[in-house]
């Protein structure tokens, strides 16, 4: 969670939103739902990798995506990870995460003599 988020999570939840940061390690989606209803939370921002937040739409949870892009100016930089520098763009909500894949046809599939 950054501090630039707040103003859009102000402007959605109203002046009086409170943020809660989960920093426990998680061994499934299930456990991230289960927290979150144990929690009785209104709401979450989750940050995993994809197959995780498509499992997590798969149970119910339609968790807050935070968009963001790379930049070149330190000025613009909201916050780094490693080497990159990253700028906040906004908040989406996942509602299905989708994977399309094309064929590639025999060539590409496991022969006999492979």
């Amino acid at each position: 969670m950054n501090g630039v988020q707040m103003g859009a999570l102000k402007r959605m939840f109203g002046e009086d939103v409170k943020v809660f940061e989960d920093h426990r390690v998680w061994n499934s989606a299930e456990t991230i739902v289960r927290r979150i209803r144990e929690g009785g939370y209104n709401d979450c921002i989750v940050v995993a990798p994809y197959s995780v937040l498509a499992r997590l739409c798969d149970l119910g949870l339609r968790p807050l995506y935070s968009e963001a892009e790379t930049v070149t100016d330190p000025k613009l930089c909201d916050w780094r990870v490693k080497d990159r520098m990253y700028r906040f763009l906004g908040f989406k909500r996942v509602k299905r995460m989708v994977l399309e894949l094309e064929d590639l046809g025999t060539d590409a599939q496991r022969q006999n003599t492979d």
